[in-house]
């Protein structure tokens, strides 16, 4: 069954699809001919799911998508104290292609502008390391970032080198002030040999989860960086991934990124996701134009703005449990588009069947993205033939509608009322002694917040603990799995719950709740008619009695004033 996430990476993708604004970048001859209408997005998650849409098999140079990844290994082969003597961590202002060097230490602004870029190349293996094995240490380590081998491409290596009269001089520059201990020649090469390794967007994907996960491949499970680098590595692409254009990028984005001049874009959504894209055109700050609308899509679409209110750790699925012929998936805490994609790839792993029950009362908000991403899930697994349903009490989800404008059916718990005409003291005061009217034998504290009681009767048992009591409004049980044989398995963990308010007629109104018993369950219709029988046979009468009444308050012909809403 396809993914919805990867239907929304190509609907994004047609939504782009039609701009055209921007150039190839023209100072190097292979990426002035490449196909501009090239256009690929693919996603990593840190659990390693990977989702690729468009061109995403389409090897293209990595470019200045090189840098952060090469500053990261600096920061773990030196440690930060020691890279920063060389390069600083603050945005230059400048194009990338500027020589930006501090005027008393003569440091490069930063490590993501060409300048800073050549010196950190310098780092890695030291002064004396032959040029060669530079090159061949950083390809080697590109490859374990992205889970193959990757290689590199000397038409673009010479194209770059033959053009490179700029880069050439910043390099002398970087010698004058001692940043560069390589003959001048050599350490272009090494740059430049970094800049043409060929990727994919599936590959840059992969690499920047790397960064998100602290070190660790997501795909491999080999980790390669530290979660100290990795951070510093985000850090400085927040202030300067963009060049110039990067505080327009954080406000109107907001997530860690790099660009590239053959068209790449990464993005890092720390402990989440790794966000690939490609398209060759660019702006004149040297970023991908449909790249930009890519991630300002991803952005405002799926709440992957780094500094909203939206932004947390994805948790996953809390549990999973058959209950007779339905499966039912537990979740919990906040559902953005990253733990949503969790879930649904979680559910792909297990042969889902016959019903499928989504229960998020332990869930605390759904964002848009999460919310819709989960509901398109649904769908498509009643598409599939599933019957799908949701376990919704507290209403987190603002609506149960598909996006093809059907319903999901909601699942209730079961839910009686009746009104008695006693104070609600009275009524709470009787409540909480069960004993009295459930025809079982009870033992221990049933009013107390904290305590806890059982029932039980020659083929039944049932261990609770009271949630909460408010004397005269609201108690609650909840019913606790205590080992023993004659437990039903449908009721254990389900609460029961009694809501007190006065009525219109100047009587107090009991609202019951069996939290947790569910209409498709196996016992459904015995414990619904169970709890019929001890309300209208036992509690009501010991409330009439508390009362002073001589009759049922209300009700049928039975005697059992018990309607089900």
């Amino acid at each position: 069954m396809p993914s919805p996430v990867l239907q929304y990476l190509n609907d994004i993708l047609d939504r782009v699809r039609d701009q055209d604004a921007g150039a190839n970048a023209d100072y190097i001859e292979k990426l002035k001919r490449a196909d501009p209408d090239k256009l690929g997005l693919a996603i990593c998650t840190t659990a390693g799911h990977v989702y690729a849409a468009g061109d995403c098999d389409y090897e293209f140079s990595i470019q200045s998508i090189s840098k952060p990844f090469v500053y990261a290994l600096a920061l773990d082969i030196y440690g930060a104290e020691v890279v920063h003597k060389h390069v600083g961590v603050e945005a230059s202002g400048d194009p990338f292609n500027e020589l930006s060097l501090d005027d008393e230490t003569g440091r490069p602004a930063n490590p993501l502008i060409n300048a800073g870029a050549i010196t950190v190349n310098q780092l890695i293996g030291g002064p004396d390391i032959p040029v060669e094995e530079r090159i061949e240490k950083i390809r080697a380590y590109f490859s374990r970032l992205a889970g193959r081998d990757l290689s590199i491409d000397q038409d673009i290596y010479e194209s770059e080198m033959a053009s490179a009269d700029r880069n050439r001089a910043i390099t002398y520059m970087l010698r004058e002030v001692g940043m560069v201990t390589d003959e001048a020649d050599d350490a272009l090469a090494g740059y430049i040999s970094q800049c043409s390794v060929l990727v994919t967007v599936r590959d840059l994907a992969v690499m920047a989860a790397t960064l998100a996960n602290g070190g660790t491949q997501p795909v491999t499970g080999e980790k390669i960086l530290s979660a100290e680098a990795c951070r510093v590595a985000q850090a400085v692409m927040v202030s300067a991934g963009m060049y110039d254009a990067s505080g327009r990028w954080m406000v109107n984005v907001g997530i860690p990124a790099k660009s590239g001049v053959a068209g790449g874009l990464i993005g890092t959504m720390p402990a989440q996701m790794g966000i690939a894209s490609l398209s060759p055109r660019l702006d004149k700050q040297g970023n991908s134009v449909r790249g930009v609308k890519i991630f300002h899509e991803l952005s405002s679409g799926l709440g992957l703005n780094l500094l909203s209110s939206n932004f947390y750790v994805a948790p996953g699925i809390r549990g999973v449990e058959r209950r007779g012929g339905t499966t039912v998936v537990r979740l919990q805490g906040m559902i953005n588009f990253a733990a949503a994609e969790k879930i649904l790839y979680g559910l792909e792993q297990r042969d889902l069947d016959g019903r499928v029950v989504l229960d998020v009362s332990r869930v605390t908000s759904f964002n848009k993205a999460g919310r819709d991403l989960i509901k398109d899930g649904l769908m498509q697994y009643r598409d599939a033939g599933v019957e799908v349903g949701i376990y919704d009490p507290e209403h987190n989800l603002s609506d149960w509608q598909f996006s093809d404008g059907t319903t999901a059916e909601a699942i209730r718990d079961f839910t009686t009322s009746f009104s008695v005409p006693a104070s609600r003291e009275d009524v709470y005061s009787a409540i909480t002694r069960p004993g009295e009217w459930w025809g079982s034998r009870v033992e221990g504290n049933a009013a107390t917040e904290g305590s806890e009681f059982s029932s039980e009767s020659d083929d039944s048992y049932m261990g609770m603990k009271v949630q909460e009591a408010d004397d005269g409004k609201r108690v609650v049980w909840h019913v606790e799995p205590r080992g023993m044989e004659n437990e039903n398995p449908e009721w254990n963990n389900t609460s029961l719950i009694f809501d007190l308010q006065d009525d219109d007629s100047g009587q107090t109104k009991v609202n019951f709740t069996h939290r947790g018993l569910w209409p498709h369950d196996h016992g459904y219709d015995e414990a619904a008619k169970t709890w019929r029988d001890r309300l209208a046979k036992g509690l009501q009468p010991l409330l009439d009695r508390i009362a002073g009444g001589d009759g049922a308050a209300g009700g049928d012909e039975e005697g059992a004033p018990i309607t089900v809403d």
